[in-house]
């Protein structure tokens, strides 16, 4: 049994970030006892490694509730029948999904940017998985605006960026989330504002919270010109992706990953895994906080004047 003063031992596995927990496991003492403490490490890391955890999806549940209050996902299709605030992604073609769910997560975003209050921590259980193939990317984007210049930090926390979760610069591409939400699911995600730059809740720390067009939800940099705004976007996403502040996870069975959306992007790499490799997962995502600009005078998120 675990103790109340019991501390996680946690092992560092990326440059910037990224720690693999070697103990203790996921179990019902653990979630009760050590949840402070478990938080505290996540906030220290970004990303936590639990290998091999054989647990139920009401105990993975119950987990998450150390990261927040678990949200339901809005697109009905992908939640779990027994679970509602589990989703299962699956490279599979499961009963009543559109064939563009199998690559859902594909390419670099943070769960739930497209929303008024964006999500805070999302984690995955490896219930099916491959040999090899179908890893999982992360981008330290806390570490990425603290190596910037100081003149280009001080530019950057002036701007804003649209998002809207529908929306795509092509309906047509394979990834663009058009393809696979209702009218109904349309209407509650309207475009909305966000500071590009972010301070951490709780760390105080400063981000860059800023993803790629297509599948990151993300429009453009408000009141700016398309070209110089798309140019913009893509040299954030490169120096925050560059190789320095990824971690590529590879999947083991029952592996348990857990991440900060407040500060790190993440992708998923299933487009390049064969199908007839099974890869499944389950994955919770909590409630998070607004978004708290780093410059007061830029404003908090709220719903753009065009939706």
């Amino acid at each position: 049994m675990v103790t109340p003063q019991s501390t996680p031992i946690a092992n560092r596995i990326a440059e910037t970030f990224a720690a693999e927990v070697k103990e203790p496991a996921i179990t019902q003492d653990m979630i009760r006892e050590m949840g402070r403490s478990i938080y505290e490490t996540y906030l220290d890391h970004k990303v936590l490694v639990f290998r091999s955890q054989d647990i139920s999806a009401r105990t993975f549940a119950e987990f998450g509730t150390i990261f927040g209050r678990p949200e339901e996902h809005h697109v009905i299709k992908l939640r779990h029948p027994e679970e509602p605030t589990l989703t299962l992604l699956s490279n599979q073609d499961e009963p009543g999904r559109n064939k563009e769910m199998k690559t859902s997560g594909q390419g670099w975003h943070s769960d739930y940017s497209y929303k008024l209050v964006p999500g805070s921590a999302t984690m995955l259980h490896g219930t099916s998985i491959p040999g090899e193939g179908g890893d999982t990317l992360f981008a330290d984007a806390e570490s990425a605006f603290a190596a910037l210049p100081e003149d280009r930090k001080a530019y950057l926390r002036t701007l804003r960026v649209r998002h809207q979760y529908r929306w795509s610069p092509d309906r047509e591409d394979p990834w663009a989330r058009w393809k696979y939400i209702g009218p109904e699911e349309r209407k509650k995600t309207p475009e909305i504002t966000h500071p590009l730059v972010r301070r951490h809740p709780d760390t105080g720390r400063e981000t860059l919270f800023i993803q790629p067009r297509i599948i990151g939800s993300v429009v453009a940099i408000d009141d700016m010109e398309e070209k110089e705004s798309t140019a913009l976007i893509e040299e954030l996403i490169a120096h925050i992706t560059s190789e320095r502040f990824v971690y590529r996870h590879k999947w083991s069975p029952l592996d348990v990953v857990v991440w900060d959306n407040r500060c790190v992007l993440h992708s998923a790499t299933t487009k390049d895994l064969d199908e007839k490799h099974v890869r499944r997962l389950l994955r919770l995502t909590t409630h998070g906080q607004p978004v708290t600009p780093s410059l007061p005078e830029v404003g908090h998120s709220r719903l753009s004047p065009v939706s």
